[in-house]
């Protein structure tokens, strides 16, 4: 057959599938796996879309929206920037202390098995961008975020942060390594940075200039608790959620389901 042909051959309607209605032919979790939720994925997905985290978590079904690849980088740019500098240097909300270095913690950290208010059980593992021991005793857990500056960013992330002081306060292992009991942690937080102005360049490179803010954050188990309790209640469901409105996925499949 002539590759054009075959190139410009129009798609039929009906090969276009609602991914809901294809789930009869995917397997689905296993029942009696304990369920594992990463920190990352505690505060904006369930919220943005109950249906969209209900089929990415139980059916590995999703858009696989990654971040741009250049955050990422700022990350590794600013930890090897503050890794060797005393705790306070980074603001002055901080009481004096030094980062945790690779050999002291796992790449991945892990919780031992969690219950939810309804005694259903789940366990934590991700990796936290800046783990602190203080001089004087005591934990702190950090996360640095490229982003426009905000008072109260760490809001954004409370349940995030707390699942890294759940970890750390009731640790589990990992097939190789197991995650150390760091006890108190006593402060959390996001370190924000926003790109301002470019200072000077030259033909191949510039050296900009990030405005600079703390936003500290209290922990609060009892609410943590109850978000888990919310996101299993989600996963648990007999049934898919509805779309959600606002949700930009949830559009495309309707759409696509509309033109069958």
């Amino acid at each position: 057959m002539d590759k054009k042909l075959k190139k410009n051959k129009q798609i039929k309607k009906s090969n276009i599938i609602d991914i809901a209605s294809s789930l009869a032919n995917i397997k689905s979790k296993n029942l009696n796996e304990i369920l594992v939720l990463a920190p990352s994925e505690l505060d904006y997905k369930p919220k943005k879309c109950k249906r969209c985290f209900y089929l990415e978590k139980n059916h590995k079904i999703g858009p696989k929206d990654f971040p741009p690849p250049v955050f990422s980088r700022f990350d590794v740019v600013q930890q090897a920037y503050y890794k060797d500098k005393n705790t306070s240097d980074l603001t002055k909300e901080l009481p004096s202390g030094r980062i945790m270095n690779k050999d002291e913690l796992p790449g991945r950290v892990v919780s031992e098995t969690l219950k939810d208010n309804k005694g259903r059980e789940f366990i934590l593992g991700g990796r936290p961008d800046i783990v602190i021991k203080f001089d004087k005793g005591g934990y702190g857990i950090i996360d640095f975020k490229t982003t426009k500056i905000s008072d109260d960013k760490s809001e954004n992330y409370k349940h995030q942060l707390e699942a890294y002081a759940q970890i750390f306060s009731k640790p589990g292992s990992t097939k190789s390594k197991k995650t150390p009991l760091l006890n108190p942690i006593t402060h959390m937080g996001i370190l924000q940075f926003d790109p301002s102005d470019i200072q000077s360049h030259n033909n191949n490179s510039c050296d900009m200039r990030m405005n600079i803010s703390y936003s500290s954050l209290k922990r609060d188990e009892k609410d943590f608790f109850e978000n888990i309790t919310k996101i299993i209640d989600i996963l648990n469901n007999p049934s898919i959620p509805n779309f959600t409105e606002d949700c930009n996925f949830c559009t495309f499949v309707k759409q696509q389901s509309n033109q069958n």
